[in-house]
């Protein structure tokens, strides 16, 4: 058995690699572990064990309906590292790698939100109607999924304003006709109006236990999990036990540990006493420094090492190359656009 750096569980069976995860059982109704897609003891049944070997499949529940999908999918990817490229559309990319879908997804959602709006900033007069219109709506169905979940509030009206900017500076880029133009104006327009009016909902006074009722310990462990320094000042700024919390040198020392390795670090803290550092400044230092801070993704894009294609790194997916031990390359939302064909 194998696990991947991104973690995901690999068993080498009759000299195969093969994922192990968790999936539905149609026939069960029940969650059960999968392997190779295979979701029970099937020795009595082997023309469906093989079935499922030579191709995994994920098992969506629609209306009470279920439907399984073959894995997401981009092959035929040209050049390593940088030089990665892709001669398919745009559209048929996005097709095979269901963003329409999975847009919509909670783990998802973060990594679609970034890449629509490095699209619309970087690529707007390369992409087609078709193309544009996909991504207009595909933002207000986000906007119907955050609003409704009460998720992803800022970085989806963060999405949608720099995307209303940049449909005001270049409506000249966008194609079709001026009432076209204003209609897809109008809709971005009307989403970033609605998240803007936002407000979450108050949680009622149930008698039953909320985050300050747990220990101090377990408060700095889930601060820790947060990978972007404004949220723990947003944190901060709720109360004031939790101020104190967010200022404690321990989560500042798990932000700086995250996103700066130690030669960005030792030029600050190469002449201190490790149990006399101030972690708040050396990320202040740091951040000055190198302005550039890494983001976490619920699930992102990766490049398989062995077959070269692109899947989604929780999903998974089917490797041509049975032999080689699973290794995965992650594409972030920019790496991911350059990758295009535009």
């Amino acid at each position: 058995m194998e696990t991947s750096s991104r973690g995901n569980v690999y068993v080498k069976t009759n000299g195969r690699w093969v994922i192990a995860s968790v999936g539905y059982d149609p026939d069960t109704d029940n969650a059960v572990h999968v392997l190779a897609g295979n979701s029970r003891d099937s020795r009595d049944e082997p023309n469906r064990l093989q079935q499922h070997i030579n191709q995994r499949a994920v098992y969506v529940n629609i209306d009470n309906r279920t439907w399984h999908q073959p894995l997401p999918i981009l092959r035929n990817i040209q050049g390593i590292g940088r030089q990665r490229k892709t001669n398919e559309s745009i559209s048929s990319v996005l097709q095979k790698l269901n963003f329409e879908e999975y847009a919509l997804q909670f783990r998802e959602f973060a990594y679609c939100c970034e890449f629509y709006r490095l699209l619309v900033k970087h690529k707007l007069h390369r992409i087609s109607g078709t193309v544009q219109k996909h991504v207009f709506g595909i933002l207000e169905q986000m906007t119907n999924t955050a609003i409704s979940m009460e998720l992803f509030i800022p970085p989806l009206k963060h999405t949608l304003k720099e995307v209303l900017d940049c449909m005001n500076d270049n409506e000249h880029a966008m194609i079709g006709s001026k009432a076209l133009r204003r209609k897809h104006h109008d809709l971005i327009s009307n989403c970033l109006v609605r998240i803007s009016r936002f407000q979450y909902t108050q949680r009622e006074d149930d008698g039953n236990l909320c985050l300050l009722d747990l220990p101090k310990e377990c408060l700095i462990s889930i601060m820790k999990k947060l990978d972007r320094p404004r949220d723990i000042i947003n944190v901060a700024l709720t109360c004031s036990t939790l101020e104190v919390i967010a200022m404690d040198n321990a989560v500042w020392e798990s932000m700086c540990l995250y996103h700066f390795n130690d030669k960005a670090m030792s030029d600050y803290i190469s002449h201190i006493e490790y149990y006399s550092v101030d972690w708040l400044d050396v990320f202040k230092f740091c951040s000055k420094k190198l302005k550039v801070l890494k983001r976490i993704y619920g699930d992102e894009l990766v490049v398989c090492d062995n077959c070269r294609g692109v899947f989604w790194r929780v999903v998974g997916h089917d490797c041509l190359n049975k032999e080689g031990i699973p290794s995965n390359t992650l594409l972030t939302p920019s790496d991911f656009l350059d990758l295009l064909n535009l």
